[in-house]
């Protein structure tokens, strides 16, 4: 039942009840739930806790700017609320302690000198709007080591290697080492650390070898809500190649491929990117599909299957 109508129900039932003041609690009530239900039908949500300082020194300083710095793309770029607890869940606002910063555009920040005892050691998190609750996160790339000139995770190699799996316009990026420490923790000097080109540490730019790292990119919600076909083979190379297109596809699997495809994955029936082959390929991409045709090649044409990245009006709810 939509809500306007069941407030006008009640409303009828508070214009002939005799005790109204009762009526009037439950209309409080089921209002107050059916906000609630609005609310998480915006589909807001909150970033993790951040508990990035303590009150030793000058006080607890949980500041936009410091936590941007040491968690790219984990907090959004106009928080609608801010949230400050103590480590044991105490509301910020109980504590009877006074805040230098507590608002979403500083962040947070208490200091001691400000307050008759030490800052308590506090805790906080962003509300942030939907555009950026949608957002997704693709999966940790680790395509090299620092052994030789550095640890190089490009985009241009990524993409390469892993096609379809990185949007075209990344929003953030986040290098840590296999560990699990932050990139900005470790102390070295990187090359490149961007979402243009991607992340870079070059040896020679570092007292020390570079650390092993690893990365990943935030998306916009276009990326998030599209998905992938199954995987085809509907060829093998004897003859003059093997080819997957498109129009042999869909004649084939009639309402399995969308009609505009965002991207097209190739590999071995084995699991090797078609990259990594080194075969030169007649076609690969998402208007004609994928064909590798032998006399183009050395050697035969491996068996390739391949599948084809679909927007959200493709994909099952």
């Amino acid at each position: 039942m939509r809500t306007d109508r069941l407030l006008q129900i009640l409303f009828f039932h508070i214009h002939c009840s005799c005790n109204s003041a009762k009526m009037i609690k439950v209309i409080l009530a089921v209002w107050t739930i059916l906000m609630t239900k609005e609310c998480r039908c915006a589909n807001i949500c909150w970033t993790q806790w951040f508990d990035r300082d303590d009150p030793s020194g000058v006080g607890d300083f949980e500041t936009l700017q410091n936590l941007r710095q040491e968690n790219p793309g984990k907090i959004c770029d106009a928080p609608i609320a801010i949230q400050a607890t103590t480590l044991s869940g105490t509301p910020a606002s109980q504590t009877g302690q006074t805040f230098h910063n507590y608002d979403t555009t500083v962040g947070f920040a208490c200091v001691n000198s400000e307050n008759k005892q030490m800052c308590l050691d506090y805790q906080v998190r962003f509300q942030c709007p939907p555009s950026f609750c949608s957002v997704c996160w693709t999966q940790w790339f680790d395509r090299d080591d620092p052994s030789g000139v550095g640890d190089f995770e490009t985009l241009q190699n990524l993409r390469q290697e892993n096609p379809g799996k990185i949007c075209d316009v990344p929003i953030a990026i986040q290098a840590t080492t296999l560990s699990g420490t932050p990139a900005s923790q470790t102390g070295q000097t990187f090359h490149n650390y961007d979402t243009t080109v991607g992340f870079a540490c070059v040896n020679s730019e570092n007292k020390q070898m570079c650390l092993d790292y690893q990365v990943r990119f935030q998306c916009p919600p276009s990326f998030c809500s599209v998905c992938w076909t199954q995987w085809f083979d509907r060829d093998d190379p004897s003859g003059v190649g093997d080819f997957e297109t498109l129009q042999n596809l869909r004649q084939e699997n009639p309402g399995k491929i969308c009609d505009a495809p965002i991207a097209i994955q190739a590999t071995t029936l084995s699991g090797t990117p078609a990259s990594q082959t080194g075969q030169t390929f007649h076609n690969y991409d998402t208007t004609v599909g994928f064909a590798c045709v032998n006399s183009e090649n050395k050697q035969m044409c491996l068996d390739y299957q391949v599948r084809f990245q679909c927007p959200p009006s493709f994909c099952p709810a």
